[in-house]
């Protein structure tokens, strides 16, 4: 009997790992493609702002985070959870480490987030 139980959990794990591994669950709709691609434009767009005031004129981001940092708490924590990779790049740019550091980390959550909403991955 626990030998039946046994075969038939094996063979349920093996069948679950096979659908995920050989694609057995459904291809997007139309409307979650369209979503995945409004969501990677929103986030380009953002990270292309970002990275222009970032070579362009690096004062405007000090002052967006001084006028985020004046709003009230509440306004702040939707702010934050919306455009939470784009706020913790401007956290990391107005830090007081090296310019270097900052780059990197800055850059570096720009195209890491970019990379995560890219919407042609399988």
């Amino acid at each position: 009997m626990n030998e039946t139980i046994a075969a038939t959990e094996t063979t349920t794990t093996a069948e679950a790992a096979a659908a995920v591994r050989g694609g057995g669950w459904s291809a997007q709709t139309a409307g979650e493609k369209a979503f995945s691609l409004v969501v990677f434009g929103f986030g380009v767009m953002v990270s292309a702002v970002f990275s222009y005031y970032l070579i362009a004129d690096p004062g405007r981001l000090t002052e967006a985070w001084e006028w985020i940092r004046s709003l009230p708490l509440l306004a702040q924590v939707v702010l934050w959870l919306l455009f939470l990779p784009w706020m913790a790049a401007l956290w990391v740019w107005n830090m007081p480490w090296a310019l270097g550091i900052r780059l990197v980390l800055v850059v570096g959550t720009l195209v890491f987030t970019n990379y995560l909403l890219w919407p042609w991955k399988e």
